[in-house]
């Protein structure tokens, strides 16, 4: 008996637990809407996919024991506070826990409080994007693109260019705001 709730609370944990994985226009469009600035966007973009591979729910062991949550794996030293209440600086004063959200609203205000705060150090990989600039976002608010999100309307000229990336995944497109 015991047994069999344990397996079914392990089940519900898992089930409520997000799993959201963006594409790289969804993501620069929703961090648009929530106010970041544009000449921003690309920089976000690449560290997200660099750090989490777009995915909301990932959680990285540091060497130091601490984690970091999200899409773009914000340390539990500085950024957030974990459940069990461990040491941090919480400058986000945010829960570990909600930046695993599908709901990317507190993951984007943490990691634009630790820019403000750190600039661009807690992300290493930044550095690659600065030396390269490897991303760009321009083609994600061609009025076409921003359609298909707002609407959730995948056209077969759109399932014809996602080999060339210029759509993503727009899928399973879940906003977390209205769109005007």
């Amino acid at each position: 008996m015991e047994k069999t709730v344990l397996l079914f609370v392990l089940f519900l944990v898992r089930t409520v637990q997000s799993d959201r994985t963006l594409d790289r226009c969804t993501l620069a469009i929703e961090m648009d809407r929530l106010g970041v600035p544009r000449e921003d966007l690309a920089a976000w973009v690449y560290i997200a996919n660099h750090e989490s591979g777009f995915q909301t729910n990932v959680i990285s062991i540091q060497v130091d024991g601490s984690k970091s949550y999200g899409l773009f794996l914000l340390s539990s030293k500085n950024w957030c506070t974990e459940s069990d209440d461990s040491a941090s600086d919480n400058f986000c004063n945010e829960s570990c826990d909600n930046l695993l959200s599908d709901q990317i609203k507190a993951s984007v205000r943490c990691a634009l409080v630790a820019k403000g705060r750190a600039g661009w150090t807690p992300w290493p990989i930044y550095r690659d994007f600065q030396l390269n600039r490897l991303t760009s976002v321009e083609d994600c608010f061609q009025p076409e693109i921003i359609n298909c999100i707002t609407n959730g309307t995948v056209t077969d000229a759109m399932i014809d260019a996602t080999e060339h990336e210029v759509y993503g995944a727009f899928y399973d497109y879940k906003p977390e705001f209205e769109f005007q």
